[in-house]
């Protein structure tokens, strides 16, 4: 339900061309985070055949607890970025406000310009995981 709520935003007009670049990149954040959940759904499915494969999946929960964690703010601001746009081109805001709402703005673009990128090097790890680090001897360590 929360990948169609994200992937909705991404494909909508948010921003009247205004924040294209930023959906652009919430979307590959999307498609990153879901890169990350299926290798993991698949380990888990192996697991009936393999009980090793549940290692992958525990080597890599905490990347993707985080990269959904980066994936919601990134949308979060995202919108409030939009909520922002329509007061300012509405007129009526003036002084404090304004700096309030460009700062929305400012924030939604910082983020998806910086933060969200590094989900594909996340979704990377994930993708090329193996159990070397598990199959080690208890005296490796």
């Amino acid at each position: 339900m929360l990948a169609g709520e994200v992937k909705a935003f991404t494909e909508s007009e948010a921003g009247n061309g205004r924040l294209k670049n930023e959906r652009a990149a919430l979307a590959r954040a999307l498609d990153d985070v879901q890169g990350i959940l299926n290798p993991m759904i698949g380990w888990a499915l192996s697991s009936m055949e393999d009980p090793k494969e549940l290692y992958k999946i525990g080597l890599n929960s905490s990347r993707l607890l985080l990269a959904l964690g980066d994936l919601i703010v990134g949308w979060l601001l995202c919108r409030q970025a939009e909520v922002a746009l329509t007061a300012l081109d509405g007129g009526d805001v003036s002084g404090s406000d304004q700096a309030f709402y460009n700062g929305k703005v400012a924030a939604a673009q910082f983020f998806c310009q910086t933060v969200l990128p590094r989900l594909a090097s996340d979704r990377a790890v994930t993708e090329a995981t193996t159990l070397d680090a598990m199959e080690l001897a208890e005296e490796s360590f």
